[in-house]
């Protein structure tokens, strides 16, 4: 059944599996935690078992789950169901052709307030097409901005009949506390790289590439299944780049700091990656037999033999400085000109 697809999620499916079977679902969820661990997704799962057609029905009358086989299910699968409605940066559906910006303005990267106002004006004041529930989610719910949050106040306290709202998350302290305090929370928490290994190399990849793509995925399923091969292996060549910068060469740091720093979203995975391999030699100097990066094994064994355990963790802190910096919008090549700087200079 489609809720078996989700892993490592017992304690966020468990009540709302429940509350399908008791017919008892609550009028407006927030559905958060880390990114790719399964939330969007389980949003429309539960909108897919509420409206089932073919499922087996529990105490209240309903399914806990969906067949996904039925009319309801493979409609809200396909995106086409009239009761179940999805909100999306204004850009994202812009470049879908589901929503236009008003005034001609090219469209923001945020859930903006027309939107909302289309929603609760229009959309939710029509009488359900189809289904026994409607559902609006929301998705991701942190893009909305703040007047676009507390236009959609009053239809979190006050919903249509028969109508549920889920909220999806990443970041969930970024929404207002009013949106917050209205909403039953749904916890979701990182999925252990364990199972992550274990689901990619269901999926056909190599052991190796399924544990180095786990490990740098942290937590999240769906990063580590976006993570391409050919892209984890030039990520493991720029860490032995790093690794082997002569301590003594400043024109060779500039040179690997420009070179690596053109692409933001590269930078910070290679940062994530030393840091990674960081934790390897920590590891390895232990005594520790499994190594995240395998294939770097022989590099790692001859870094653990030589600085000290302090020494690592300090270079480990340079380099999850950097990544943080790179997640703020820092300057790519500056930051790692610093991290550079920091590790051969012994900046505390």
């Amino acid at each position: 059944m489609p809720f078996s697809e989700i892993i490592a999620q017992d304690r966020a499916l468990a009540p709302l599996r429940s509350a399908l079977r008791r017919g008892t679902l609550h009028h407006a969820y927030l559905f958060g935690g880390p990114a790719g661990t399964g939330k969007a997704r389980v949003a429309r799962l539960v909108a897919q078992a509420a409206n089932c057609e073919g499922g087996e029905a529990g105490p209240g009358g309903l399914p806990d789950d969906a067949c996904g086989r039925c009319g309801p299910c493979r409609k809200i699968e396909r995106g086409l169901h009239p009761d179940v409605l999805v909100l999306q940066e204004e850009r994202v559906m812009a470049k879908a052709g589901r929503w236009e910006p008003r005034g001609g303005r090219a469209p923001s990267k945020d859930i903006v307030v027309d939107q909302v106002r289309d929603l609760v004006d229009h959309r939710l004041a029509l009488k359900r097409f189809e289904g026994r529930r409607r559902f609006v989610i929301v998705d991701p719910a942190d893009a909305m901005n703040p007047q676009a949050q507390n236009a959609l106040l009053k239809t979190l306290e006050e919903p249509p009949e028969d109508t549920t709202l889920v909220l999806v998350a990443s970041s969930p302290d970024r929404l207002l506390p009013t949106i917050r305090s209205r909403c039953l929370r749904v916890p979701f928490a990182p999925v252990p790289a364990e199972l992550v290994e274990e689901r990619l190399r269901a999926e056909g990849r190599g052991a190796e590439e399924a544990r180095l793509a786990a490990a740098l995925a942290g937590g999240s399923l769906g990063r580590a299944l976006a993570l391409d091969p050919e892209a984890l292996a030039a990520l493991r060549d720029s860490v032995l780049a790093a690794v082997a910068l002569d301590p003594g060469d400043a024109g060779a740091w500039l040179a690997f700091a420009k070179a690596h720093g053109e692409d933001r979203a590269q930078a910070t995975e290679l940062c994530e990656l030393l840091a990674l391999w960081l934790r390897d030699v920590l590891a390895a100097r232990a005594g520790g037999a499994r190594l995240a990066l395998a294939e770097l094994a022989p590099a790692t064994r001859r870094a653990a033999a030589a600085p000290a355990p302090a020494e690592v963790v300090r270079r480990r802190r340079e380099v999850q400085r950097t990544a943080a910096a790179l997640r703020q919008n820092g300057s790519p090549v500056l930051a790692l000109e610093r991290l550079l700087i920091g590790w051969f200079h012994g900046r505390a």
